[in-house]
């Protein structure tokens, strides 16, 4: 008997089975949308996994000229950011993120408009600086235009959030960010980075040396 689809749709998450799973969204839009459920799940590894599948979809989509299709999604996710969506969405600025990082030739206007949407909104923030990081270079001249929102992150008490804005100024390799990483040297909280399919832990001034050293 075939597995429910929902089973095999949270399987192929769980081992990260992308192919398999940008063909069976394919196939039937109901394992487009419990991809999409999935971007809300409690379990990180499958959260991160609907994520990054959606960024493959929607190379697929691009690739095989269904533009407008990948450009009516992004503007969902876009959506589900607003308060007057009803909710949060908690992953889109990392979709969106993982999408442009797929799919480069969109960075403009989209990797401007997800720092826009998020950075100033304390639940979306930690989304919005991973995704920065996650677009790396492509987004370096929208950081600087958001230079002081985003520098602003090294103010906060949350070791999360600081780490994950001193790994993005690494990526981006933003030099204004020097004299606020050098200023966590001394932090030694753990701080956990999802990237590339790892679960990355690392005290928190190692995270900043990292980047320190990338930037100069």
């Amino acid at each position: 008997m075939d597995k429910p689809l929902r089973q095999l749709v949270n399987e192929l998450l769980g081992r990260r089975g992308f192919e398999e799973l940008t063909d069976l969204c394919e196939r039937d839009r109901h394992a487009w949308q419990e991809v999409r459920y999935s971007l809300y799940s409690l379990d990180e590894r499958q959260r991160w996994s609907a994520i990054e599948t959606v960024g493959r979809l929607m190379e697929l989509w691009w690739r095989s000229a269904r533009q407008e299709k990948v450009r009516q999604y992004i503007r969902t996710l876009f959506w589900s950011m607003n308060d007057e969506s009803g909710g949060i969405g908690w992953s889109s600025p990392q979709a969106v993120a993982e999408i442009i990082a797929t799919i480069p030739e969109i960075v403009e206007p989209y990797g401007r408009m997800m720092i826009a949407h998020t950075i100033d909104e304390p639940p979306l923030v930690n989304g919005c600086l991973w995704g920065i990081g996650r677009m790396g270079r492509l987004i370096s001249d929208s950081v600087a235009v958001f230079q002081t929102q985003i520098l602003g992150a090294f103010k906060s008490e949350d070791a999360q959030t600081l780490g994950l804005v001193a790994w993005a100024m690494g990526e981006t390799g933003f030099s204004p960010a020097k004299s606020y990483l050098e200023r966590l040297s001394h932090r030694t909280e753990p701080v956990t980075v999802y990237i590339s399919g790892e679960f990355r832990v690392k005290m928190l001034r190692d995270w900043a040396e990292g980047s320190l050293i990338k930037i100069r």
